[in-house]
C-alpha cells in the first residue's frame, strides 16, 4: 500500500479512508496493480514467471522479501556484495521484492545464510532460494523506468482497466501494431517510448484528415512500430504491452503484412468466436462479509459487467461464493488474469470460468441441498417411529 500511495502522491490514510465503505476493494485493486506490474517487469527482464510454479529450487539466485518500501536497488547491492560477485539484480518499480543472482553456488549459499532475517530499515529481511531455471536465455531487456512515472490518481474507478495477456500469434514480421493510444499521443511521444529498446527503427501514429480544420490531422488511436528483427520486436512486445503512455494502457500485438488495422481487428475477433465463449466467473473462498457491491466494484474495473450474484442461504447469510458475468469473454479473461492472485478482506480469491454448456453451479448446489434435506427428513421419521414399534394395518372389516 505504501508503494501505491507514494506513486499516487497521497498518504496511505487517504488511500484507505477508514470512513470509506470500499476500503477493502481499494486495497485489492492496489494489490492487483502491484502484482501485474511486478510480473511485467520480471518478464521484460528475462525472468521465467512459470518457473515459480515448480517446487525445485536453484542454486545461484535468491528472492529477497519483506523489506521496507523505499529501500533502493543500491541498498540491496551493498547488502549482497560482501558475499560474492553479483551477476544480476532485479527490483521492480513497486519496490516490494528483489531477485539477486550470484556467479557461483557457494556464494549464493553464503548469502542465503548471512542475509536470512537480517534487519534492513524497519523490517526483517526474508530470503528464499529462487526456483530452478528462473532466467530465460539471452540478456535481459531494458525496460523504460517506471519509477519516475507519475500515475494519475483515478481512485481505482471502474475505468482503470488492465488488459489480460492474450494468446500471441507467431511473429510474422518485425513490426508491432499498437492500439489504445491516447489521441494526444504523437509520433515523437511513441518513438520516445520505444527508442531505448534494441533494434528500434521507427514509430508512426496513424492519422486522418480533420474535417473541421483543413490541413490538420487527427489521431486514429493506433499506430505501428518497426524493429530490425522479429526477435527484437517480440522482446519489445513483452516489455511494453500494458505500459501506460499518456494515461492510456497500450495494447500491443504483432502486425501482419498486407493487413490494415480493421482487418487485424477482424482476424482477432474471428479467432475469439472460434474459441469457447466464457463470460461468467465463479468467485470462491469469499468471506461471508463480502457484499454484492464489493464484488461489483472489484470486477467492474476490468470490463462491463452484465450481472453479479452473491447467493445466500435461507437465513440470508452468504454462502461464500459469487458469480460475475461479463458482456464479453475478453473482459472476463482480463479479470481472471488480473485477479487470480488477489486477496479480498484477507482471503485469496479462487476464480474459475463457468462453461455456458455446463449446468449452473448454483443449481447444482440447490439440488445437493434438496437431497440432503430429504435424507435428514427420512432419518427424523425413522427416529419418530422408533426401532421397537410394530407395524400394523387396520382391517376394513373390523372398522365396520
Amino acid at each position: 500500500m505504501a508503494s501505491v500511495a507514494d506513486r499516487l502522491g497521497v498518504s496511505k490514510s487517504q488511500l484507505l479512508d477508514p470512513t470509506s465503505s470500499d476500503a477493502a476493494v481499494k486495497q485489492a485493486h492496489a494489490e492487483t496493480h502491484v502484482i501485474q506490474e511486478t510480473k511485467a517487469y520480471f518478464s521484460a527482464n528475462g525472468v521465467n514467471i512459470e518457473s515459480f510454479k515448480q517446487r525445485e529450487r536453484g542454486n545461484t539466485a535468491l528472492l529477497l522479501k519483506n523489506f521496507t518500501y523505499g529501500v533502493s536497488s543500491e541498498d540491496i547491492r551493498k547488502l549482497c556484495e560482501p558475499f560474492g560477485q553479483l551477476t544480476r539484480l532485479l527490483m521492480p518499480p513497486s519496490g516490494t521484492i528483489a531477485i539477486v543472482e550470484f556467479a557461483m553456488p557457494d556464494e549464493t549459499l553464503r548469502a542465503f545464510k548471512g542475509l536470512a532475517y537480517k534487519r534492513i530499515g524497519d523490517s526483517i529481511l526474508y530470503v528464499e532460494k529462487a526456483p530452478k531455471n528462473l532466467f530465460e536465455g539471452g540478456p535481459p531487456v531494458t525496460m523504460p523506468s517506471l519509477l519516475n512515472q507519475k500515475v494519475v490518481s483515478q481512485g481505482f474507478s471502474t475505468s482503470d482497466t488492465f488488459k489480460a495477456d492474450e494468446p500471441e500469434a507467431p511473429m510474422e514480421s518485425a513490426t508491432l501494431f499498437v492500439r489504445n493510444l491516447n489521441f494526444v499521443t504523437t509520433d515523437a511521444g511513441l518513438s520516445d517510448l520505444f527508442r531505448p529498446l534494441d533494434g528500434f527503427i521507427s514509430a508512426q501514429v496513424k492519422t486522418r484528415p480533420d474535417p473541421k480544420k483543413p490541413g490538420e490531422r487527427l489521431s486514429m488511436g493506433f499506430g505501428f512500430v518497426e524493429f530490425k528483427s522479429r526477435a527484437q520486436a517480440e522482446a519489445a512486445l513483452k516489455a511494453l504491452n500494458g505500459y501506460k503512455l499518456d494515461q492510456h494502457e497500450l495494447v500491443i500485438k504483432p502486425s501482419h503484412k498486407g493487413m490494415d488495422a480493421s482487418e487485424q481487428r477482424r482476424r482477432e475477433d474471428n479467432a475469439k468466436k472460434a474459441s469457447a465463449k466464457r463470460t461468467k466467473i465463479i468467485i470462491k473462498n469469499l468471506l461471508f462479509q463480502a457484499t454484492k457491491k464489493d464484488i461489483w466494484s472489484l470486477f467492474a474495473a476490468y470490463g462491463q459487467l452484465r450481472s453479479v450474484r452473491v447467493p445466500k442461504k435461507f437465513d440470508r447469510t452468504a454462502r461464500g461464493f459469487a458469480f460475475a458475468d461479463f458482456v464479453s469473454s475478453r473482459e472476463a479473461e482480463n479479470a481472471m488474469d488480473a485477479l487470480r492472485n488477489t486477496h479480498l478482506l484477507g482471503r485469496r480469491l479462487v476464480l474459475e470460468f463457468v462453461s455456458e454448456e455446463a449446468t449452473d453451479p448454483e443449481d447444482q448446489i440447490k439440488e445437493i441441498e434438496k437431497k440432503v434435506d430429504a435424507q435428514v427428513n427420512k432419518v427424523k421419521i425413522q427416529k419418530l417411529m422408533g426401532p421397537g414399534r410394530k407395524k400394523f394395518h387396520v382391517d376394513a372389516d373390523l372398522e365396520d
